[in-house]
């Protein structure tokens, strides 16, 4: 059975996609709407929470609910709001941890690991890099702190031109990266589960990297090819409700579950559910679009799908139980 996680990073408001000069949080507001929306479903979110959450008294929620049994909560590494602060940092740029010097991960990571073992009274196990940006010293940093999944990896994306990282080759299924270069298989014992993503219609993974590595490729000949023979044009999308539309989540799923994908990585911003709280959503009609996109993927994975709603640690502990009991890695496509 296909496992459903779904992860939801949960950081200070960014109008229009900019970082502001004072931290806000109203985006923070709807966790607990979205936790009543993911409970219907028997879901359970693992929210990714930056250190002004953790600081804040919005971040009790968080708490409270872990405490219940109702979700984990794991943490994603914003460098411009997670102190240490350099003298000269500046922290109205949205860098990546991978445009950040490796020192300067360390010794974020460690600040934001620490507060949410001294607020929760729990370590967290997973981590996800704003914008993707996951390197070799960021990888290593999440090693000697121990935690036991990154959830960074766009696999088909490139990043680069927001200053994070190319994932065109990336695998497309949970695996334990290279220690240098966390986009190929490795040795790291920190498991990497990248977010679904993919064309929204079936084809082989071989085809989808080559159509991805040629610029203008899979918007001309794609699109030309499937006018030819009056189908479908494929697009390439990720499950993310924020920008990609219900009915191509719902094929990229399916392609997925296909290609014997061991689990579907839905993920989203919690500002995209508030009104001019981020770029993906300027107003009140895009966020009921997002929470719209939200609830019908759950329904569509847990009910016609039969995935089976799981948090980030419990896929980590089923994937590792069936390596350790001698059957090799679990199901990866």
């Amino acid at each position: 059975m296909v496992a459903l996680l779904f992860t939801v990073a949960v950081g200070p408001d960014r109008p229009r996609g900019e970082v502001p000069a004072r931290v806000s949080l109203r985006g923070a507001a709807q966790a607990p709407a979205l936790g009543r929306l993911c409970e219907r479903f028997a879901v359970r979110p693992t929210w990714l929470l930056t250190w002004p959450v953790v600081h804040r008294p919005e971040g009790q929620y968080f708490g409270d609910a872990w405490d219940r049994g109702a979700c984990e909560v794991g943490v994603c590494l914003e460098p411009w709001n997670t102190p240490p602060f350099e003298a000269n940092e500046d922290r109205l740029v949205p860098h990546p941890p991978s445009a950040v010097p490796a020192s300067a991960v360390q010794a974020k990571l460690e600040t934001l690991t620490t507060s949410v073992e001294a607020r929760f009274g729990q370590a967290p196990r997973c981590h996800k890099a704003a914008g993707g940006g996951l390197d070799g010293p960021a990888l290593q940093a999440l090693e000697r702190r121990g935690y036991l999944a990154d959830l960074s990896v766009l696999p088909l994306f490139d990043g680069r031109h927001e200053g994070g990282v190319d994932w065109r080759t990336a695998p497309a299924v949970p695996y334990f990266p290279d220690r240098q270069r966390p986009g190929r298989r490795g040795s790291s014992p920190v498991l990497e589960i990248p977010v679904t993503s993919g064309f929204d219609q079936s084809m082989p993974q071989s085809v989808a990297r080559t159509l991805i590595k040629v610029p203008g490729l899979a918007s001309g000949l794609i699109d030309r090819v499937a006018r030819s023979v009056s189908a479908p044009v494929p697009r390439l999308v990720t499950l993310d409700p924020a920008v990609t539309d219900l009915g191509a989540m719902q094929r990229l799923a399916e392609a997925a579950i296909q290609r014997a994908a061991p689990c579907l990585h839905l993920t989203v911003r919690l500002e995209a559910l508030t009104p001019g709280c981020s770029g993906t959503c300027p107003d009140a009609e895009a966020a009921g679009v997002t929470r719209d996109r939200i609830e019908g993927f759950l329904r569509f994975a847990v009910d016609s799908l039969r995935a089976e709603p799981m948090t980030v640690g419990a896929f980590v502990e089923r994937h590792l139980a069936f390596d350790g009991a001698g059957k090799g890695p679990a199901p990866t496509g």
